[in-house]
């Protein structure tokens, strides 16, 4: 069957972009949290980032890698490399590194074009790096655009699927392949500047450079979801209302889990069109999103990466909603064959596999020419259609000439919208040493949306470990290639021909499956009503409480079904992070009460004497010289914990820009890898661009084990290279009891101290919290002083007590002759007129405050300050004569109240009252969608407790402070207008309505 179209595209996407750029040169391009592009800027950008390329080796038929988050760097690159004819292949920073080797000798890259904080990950792959240029400004000289090059015959992109071999494979995909997709979709969906569409696809999957060139290409708006937004359909649902997106692109699992968002209906009441592709869209999902959404239209779409995506379509009528959905009759351009074992066209109504020609088929697998000539096929059946693809896809026509997917001729799979080739996975199993042959299928049903793997032992009596096969897989494949499910067999079921019987495998079983940990039943009821939770979505009858969720066979797509099930059993709103955070049923289970960790709360006794006990150090004298403390003032190495939190990655900066010293920072990873992209994805949230990156190293280690994880000789190594140490990195964590909190914050500083004696003497700077000083419920006429706090009396709450034992080890360190400092700070809340921390609890009260029109009167007496001011404070602290040995108040000398920010806020046109803490925490119990609803388990409702402290007394003394910071920068003063441009952000971002003005 054919369109009988022969109007081929002959354009480009890039020619379509630079039209609109010309024409429309002001009007938004890209939206990405709080920042806009218009088209000319975007344009101007392009080019810059061709210009730039062009000196590495792109243009035509060069290949560019290109490495990004999602982002305007990500499309600007991509664009840019488009413009100079080169093709682009796309480098996800999150693929394991054997997998990036691979894709970048496979591709034969010429360079790799990677955005400037991502420099780390791509460091040693073995082709040169080129940082993505930084954005013009807008108002800065005029850069002329460079209009592209490409022709519709060039190589416009590769990317990588899933292949059979233990390896993936390249699809090339040309210039004329994209155009005829993307006027396709322009027809079928009115695309056009009205629109808003969104890009939420990772960077490698084919389908998202459908959804960022369709709305570019039309002169539409494109909204980047970010990462952490990708993963949560809720969060997407809040998306699209807070930008009105009027065009979705989805698999049909996603977009089933976006109907189930709390308020769909009104939140994505802007969606016009939704295309739904990538899987089976099945009868009881087209109703559910005609119930939702009957203003909106749906398309089931079929295509592989190999015909460029779009190939059939099919308007989805809400009168057929009890009817199968079928695939669609075939696009402009586009033919679609069912044809036998022979490659003969079989009979009307009955089944064949599908194979496609036309305008959309990719040149062919890249570096794999037998491949190629086995899938890509000449096309006999239709003049001016050179070749055909064979799909391994099985379908029928209907009466109506409707094509209906059958399933697959071939194993290839889909899984939540990702290809999957089981040959792959298998391979990668096979290379374990316990595993003899590894067999690889989906689940039972298609609801269960699992891998399961069988494997048999390569020796008789040494089963394969669950556990330790996943970690494996986890080295060399993606994680939607790692399977959730294991079975050891003795022997793989064959059939007549000796060929696995895939028929004769057994189903997975609903048993326990072999972990290392000993199974624990549940002993409350809270833990009871998780554990049955996971019974229903896991289906396993027998779950501890100790047991991992991922270690049963969870992914990402089950846990967002345990959350919304959580939800609904507790009726409290939690994130979607909280299983990924406390991953057994005891972890979820407390942090559902609210306390974040099972371990048993002490007595009031017993916990003083605890504290006291662990705040005993013994240490042996300590003697430094002159040169000794010169060095420590000018150090030439420096280490730094908690560089990946928001104030040690500013740290981390001004080290770099106060010093001439290399830094190296241990990350919590379990690897280096791991560590360098942690590190990088706190940077690039932050806004940070690091100057001397080459003088920073990383090392992963954990902060509650001995030696921080790692090996002895490094450690002895590190101690005997560095000059001073910044122990800035703990566990916070505002609902955790002391206990739950000592390994990391506790025993990680005795170590410290440890290692500061450790070979040469290192200098030691602390950082600790204005919260081990009880002044907020203390009386206002109560200052306090740069001095140890003799007791921990009046500290309520785990983290503070646990940094009061800190201090006291600091201290005896200090005693003992240790040059060290202890370093108290108040409330960090942002960097002037840049992003706040965004689970601290400030942010949470203001614009939690703010979407609730009421604030607590009684859980926000604190000094607040901003980042500059903080990291400021510390490296003069740590450069300064005369330091050691003392206590330092790092605060700007500004409390904050409740009263306070509520007067910021009405200058915002924000009507907020101040309300006693259990009448707050009655109201805000009603709102989950509110930004302060985590904070239901962590502020208490005891007394009113009003604040009598003047709003400008400062209960801290900061002799120490003023001494060697002299006076602050201006606008490093946390004011009405900082909390304004969070305010202004959160209002960009859909968080925030923008009040109407009083009348």
């Amino acid at each position: 069957m054919n369109t009988g179209s022969e109007n081929r595209s002959a354009t480009t996407a890039v020619a379509l972009f630079e039209h609109h750029a010309a024409q429309r040169p002001d009007a938004v391009a890209l939206e990405f949290g709080g920042e806009r592009v218009g088209y000319g800027l975007l344009n101007a950008w392009a080019s810059r980032v061709a210009r730039e390329t062009y000196d590495s080796g792109a243009g035509a038929p060069a290949v560019v890698g290109i490495m990004a988050h999602p982002g305007p760097d990500m499309v600007a690159a991509t664009i840019g490399v488009l413009k100079t004819g080169a093709a682009y292949v796309p480098l996800d920073p999150c693929y394991p590194r054997d997998r990036l080797e691979f894709l970048v000798a496979d591709s034969g890259l010429t360079s790799i074009l990677v955005q400037e904080d991502l420099m780390d990950a791509a460091a040693g792959l073995p082709v040169p790096t080129v940082a993505v240029p930084r954005r013009p400004e807008a108002d800065g000289p005029a850069e002329p655009p460079l209009s592209g090059t490409a022709d519709p015959d060039d190589l416009a992109y590769v990317i990588y699927t899933s292949g059979t071999t233990g390896n993936p494979k390249g699809v090339e995909v040309t210039h004329g392949n994209l155009a005829n997709t993307l006027q396709v979709i322009r027809e079928h969906s009115g695309y056009g500047p009205q629109d808003v569409g969104l890009l939420k696809y990772s960077f490698s999957f084919d389908s998202s450079v459908i959804e960022m060139f369709a709305p570019l290409t039309s002169g539409a708006r494109l909204v980047i979801a970010a990462a952490d937004e990708r993963k949560d359909p809720f969060r997407l649902a809040e998306l699209i209302g807070a930008h009105r997106i009027t065009q979705l692109d989805s698999v049909p699992l996603l977009l089933a889990q976006i109907l189930e968002a709390p308020g769909v209906a009104e939140s994505c009441a802007s969606l016009r069109v939704v295309v739904s592709g990538g899987d089976v869209l099945r009868p009881e999902m087209v109703k559910r999103f005609y119930e939702l959404l009957p203003n909106a239209s749906l398309q089931n779409h079929y295509g592989p990466t190999e015909t460029t995506n779009d190939s059939t379509i099919w308007y989805v009528d809400p009168a057929t909603a009890d009817e199968s959905v079928p695939i669609g009759l075939p696009v402009r351009n586009t033919y679609v064959y069912l044809l036998d074992e022979q490659r003969e066209p079989v009979l009307p109504g009955t089944v064949g596999e599908i194979y496609i020609g036309g305008a959309g088929i990719a040149r062919g697998y890249r570096n794999q020419p037998e491949l190629t000539a086995e899938r890509f096929l000449p096309d006999p059946f239709t003049p001016g259609s050179p070749r055909m693809y064979r799909t391994g896809d099985l379908g029928r026509f209907r009466e109506d000439g409707a094509l209906e997917f059958q399933g697959r001729a071939d194993r290839q799979l889909s899984m939540r919208g990702f290809r999957v080739e089981p040959g792959e996975i298998e391979a990668a199993l096979m290379k374990h040493p316990t595993i003899a042959l590894a067999v690889v299928t989906a689940g039972a049903s298609a609801a269960d949306q699992r891998l399961v793997a069988y494997v048999t032992a390569a020796e008789a009596g040494r089963a394969p470990d669950a556990t330790a096969l996943r970690a494996h897989l986890a080295q060399l494949l993606p994680a939607h290639l790692v399977p959730t499910h294991y079975m050891v067999l003795t022997d793989l079921p064959l059939n007549a021909n000796g060929k696995v019987d895939y028929r004769a495998l057994p189903e997975p079983t609903v048993e326990r499956p072999e972990l290392r940990t000993d199974y624990v039943a549940a002993s409350t009821d809270v833990q009871r009503q998780v554990v049955a939770v996971w019974q229903g979505v896991l289906n396993i009858e027998r779950i501890g409480v100790r047991d991992n969720f991922f270690e049963l066979g969870g992914h990402s797509i089950l846990a967002i079904k345990v959350v919304g099930r959580l939800r609904d059993a507790f009726g409290a709103q939690l994130p979607m992070s909280t299983i990924f955070e406390n991953p057994t049923p005891e972890e979820l289970a407390a942090a559902i009460e609210g306390r974040g960790t099972a371990a048993p709360r002490a007595t009031d006794d017993t916990l003083r004497r605890i504290l006291e006990a662990d705040a005993e150090l013994s240490l042996a004298p300590v003697s430094t010289t002159d040169a000794d403390r010169a060095r420590m003032r000018a150090p030439e190495h420096i280490l730094l914990t908690g560089a990946d939190d928001f104030t040690g990655a500013h740290l981390l900066a001004e080290l770099l820009r106060r010093t001439s010293a290399t830094v190296t920072c241990l990350i919590g990873e379990a690897d280096e890898r791991r560590a360098r992209a942690r590190l990088a994805a706190t940077l690039y949230k932050c806004g940070i661009e690091l100057p001397r990156r080459q003088d920073v190293s990383v090392i992963a280690g954990d902060l509650r084990l001995p030696r921080y994880g790692l090996g002895e000789q490094q450690w002895e190594e590190l101690a005997h290279r560095i000059d001073v140490v910044f122990h800035h990195g703990s566990t916070e964590n505002l609902a955790q009891p002391y206990t739950a909190l000592r390994a990391a914050n506790v025993s990680a500083t005795r170590e410290a101290i440890r290692f500061a004696t450790l070979g040469r003497i290192k200098a030691l700077h602390f950082t600790s919290t204005v919260s081990v000083m009880p002044w907020k419920t203390g009386s206002a006429e109560r200052i306090w002083p740069e001095l140890p706090v003799e007791t921990p009396d009046g500290l309520d709450y785990g983290f503070a007590r646990s940094k009061w034992v800190a201090e006291q080890l600091v201290g005896a360190a200090q005693q003992a002759g240790l040059p060290a400092t202890v370093l108290r700070i108040g409330r960090v809340v942002g960097a002037a007129g840049g992003p706040w921390p965004e689970d601290d609890l400030a942010r949470m009260l203001v614009v939690g405050g703010a979407q609730l029109g009421a604030l607590p009167r009684r859980a926000v007496a604190e000094p607040w300050l901003t980042v500059e001011f903080a990291v400021s404070a510390m490296c003069s602290v740590a450069l300064g004569d005369n330091v050691f040995g003392k206590v330092f108040h790092v605060t700007d000398g500004t409390v904050v109240n409740s009263d306070l920010i509520a007067e910021w806020l009405g200058e915002r046109g924000f009507d907020v009252e101040v309300l006693a803490p259990g009448a707050w925490l009655a109201k805000l119990a009603e709102h989950p969608e509110n930004a302060a609803f985590p904070l239901l388990g962590v502020l208490d409702e005891d007394g009113e407790a009003a604040q009598t402290r003047d709003r400008g007394r400062h209960p801290f003394v900061q002799d120490n402070t003023r001494a060697v910071l002299g006076r602050p920068e201006p606008g490093w003063t946390v004011t009405g207008e900082l909390v304004g441009h969070l305010l202004d952000s959160a209002v960009r971002s859909g968080e925030l309505r923008q009040p109407e003005p009083a009348l």
